[in-house]
């Protein structure tokens, strides 16, 4: 008697569509189910040049760095998930007070994250993949330092992404939150770590399901725009000239390339094409087909990339929305009407949701399929499956420089944990004008900081410089440091007081306040007659402002002033 499983246990796991399968620590190269590949982590730049577009378009044409049938995708993960940001940020705080500061402002800004959206993290997985378990792993390291170069000469530094990162990215996509996230398991393919115990996705012709509480919208490119450029890639996140134009869902920005095989048989086409457009428009068909000229004219481009060496490729682009339901399908609804304003027009996919999805993740888009009758080797996967029905673009490698979403928004210097700010569009960010002078004991190693801290901050009344101020002060004494505010105004007069320090006026109803000779040395030391030199040629502007601090001293006030500082001061040195 054969067991059988009951209807309703005999479910099919997602798991399965995943190709990771194992990583090598020494090689850093992935393992996965009919390919091998690997993965790079960066920060979004905040721009792009042209020179930047042709680095790109030079990787691209090059059989080296991507051999027929690879393919190379960029995914941008913006997600609410700044715990991370958080945490290193409150872990430098010292003192009950500033400890105190830190919890609530890392309180607001979570809540700001998880309920509202208008804070966020962005983070770039790029990865290339080869369809083949027999590819040669000194090429593999090869083209990753390659791709690590090209990235770098236009100013972006990437980092090898390990099984443990790539997981952890894969799993809040999916609705694991972080902090149970348990460690791999080195006796357990990678695909079957991803999931939750108790996930579930249920696909509907308008979104995907996960958890209850969570969608997955897809939206694909029905129309571009004529022109473009690799700078412009920031609008997919907002108009940072418009308040309140920006995601609030989480996000995923996918484009995914496909270097197509028999190179010579696409090229052939292409020509074939042309000419048959050309003879088409010399017989007057461009009277009844207006659009005829504008594809001749592209297709004439295309020709003429090809015969300089560049490749046909099959491209794959698409926003994806995840998020609670209400705020997935609100924030879909309004990027399509943001992006439109630019020249895009997308469009909810239906029913090739999960499909979609599965070709944004990494190394996902290919892989080696079975033989064909021949015994040739085959490629399949996700990406081949989309472009066999429609969903792919088929276009010259040389137009995707422009379509990476590698640009964002600057996150600050990491290393310098001062202020925690948000971005016009959300991005969350550390900044202090110190750099790492701010915590000299974290940058040992690093380079010698710039010694020029000047910083100047201008607005209307009442537009908040006292409050940003006080906040950098803050920043400054949390860290342990010590602050001397010149507070004309007094406006950090409370917060000094609140603080616990020394608050010194300079008013007629008070003492003497600050002696500025107690400085001054005495000594015949060359330093200390140079120090006097410079004291002596500074302080009567210092001395004029306190006597007259309405209307300044006049021409004749001004000298008086000086000789009267010098005989003052000449008998005690």
């Amino acid at each position: 008697m054969n067991a059988s499983i009951h209807k309703d246990f005999d479910r099919e796991r997602f798991s399965k569509h995943f190709v990771y399968e194992s990583y090598d620590e020494e090689t850093q190269l992935f393992f996965n189910r009919g390919s091998i590949g690997f993965v790079l982590l960066a920060c979004p730049l905040a721009e792009a040049s042209v020179s930047a577009q042709n680095e790109i378009a030079e990787f691209l044409k090059s059989d080296e760095n991507l051999p027929a049938e690879s393919s190379l995708q960029v995914l941008m993960i913006g997600s609410n998930n700044i715990e991370h940001f958080l945490s290193n940020w409150q872990s430098y705080r010292k003192g009950e007070i500033f400890i105190e500061l830190a919890n609530k402002r890392t309180e607001f800004l979570r809540d700001q994250a998880q309920k509202v959206g208008s804070i966020k993290d962005v983070v770039l997985l790029i990865s290339v993949t080869i369809p083949n378990l027999n590819a040669n792993i000194d090429d593999m390291i090869r083209r990753r330092d390659a791709l690590k170069d090209t990235f770098r000469s236009i100013g972006l530094s990437t980092e090898n992404v390990n099984a443990q990162q790539l997981l952890k990215f894969m799993r809040v996509i999916f609705g694991w939150p972080e902090e149970e996230h348990s460690n791999i398991n080195q006796y357990e393919i990678l695909s079957e770590q991803i999931l939750s115990g108790d996930f579930s996705l249920f696909e509907n012709d308008d979104c995907v399901n996960v958890n209850d509480d969570q969608i997955f919208i897809s939206l694909e490119a029905r129309k571009r725009p004529v022109e473009w450029k690799l700078s412009a890639m920031d609008l997919f996140l907002g108009n940072e000239m418009r308040r309140d134009e920006y995601i609030k869902s989480n996000f995923l920005i996918h484009f995914g390339l496909q270097i197509l095989p028999n190179q010579a048989m696409e090229r052939t086409a292409a020509i074939t094409k042309r000419e048959a457009l050309e003879r088409n428009i010399n017989a007057g068909m461009g009277k009844f087909f207006p659009d005829i000229q504008q594809e001749a004219a592209d297709l004439a481009g295309v020709v003429a990339a090809l015969q300089s060496g560049d490749r046909v490729v099959n491209i794959h682009f698409n926003v994806i929305m995840f998020d609670k339901i209400k705020k997935a399908k609100q924030s879909a609804s309004a990027f399509c009407s943001m992006l439109r304003r630019s020249g895009w027009y997308f469009v909810p996919c239906k029913y090739d949701h999960v499909a979609v999805l599965l070709a944004a993740l990494p190394m996902q888009l290919v892989e080696q399929g079975p033989k064909g009758i021949l015994g040739q080797n085959k490629t399949s996967g996700v990406g081949v499956a989309l472009s066999s029905l429609g969903r792919g673009i088929k276009t010259v490698s040389v137009e995707s420089k422009v379509l990476l979403p590698i640009i964002g928004e600057w996150k600050g210097d990491l290393s310098s944990p001062g202020m925690l700010l948000a971005g016009r569009r959300g991005q969350i960010m550390y900044w202090s004008p110190f750099g790492g002078a701010l915590l000299p004991a974290l940058n040992k190693n690093a380079a010698a900081p710039n010694e020029n801290f000047n910083l100047c901050i201008a607005g209307v009344p009442g537009s908040g410089k006292s409050v940003f101020m006080q906040e950098l002060m803050l920043s400054v004494l949390g860290v342990g440091g010590k602050v001397f505010v010149l507070d004309y105004g007094r406006s950090f007069k409370r917060t000094c007081l609140i603080l616990g320090g020394s608050y010194i006026e300079f008013d007629m109803k008070n003492p003497v306040s600050i002696n500025p000779f107690s400085e001054v040395p005495e000594d015949d030391s060359a330093k200390s007659i140079e120090a006097r030199s410079d004291f002596l040629s500074n302080f009567p502007s210092i001395l004029a402002t306190m006597a007259a601090p309405q209307y300044g001293t006049s021409d004749l006030q001004q000298p008086m002033l000086q000789r009267a500082l010098i005989s003052a001061i000449l008998p005690h040195i």
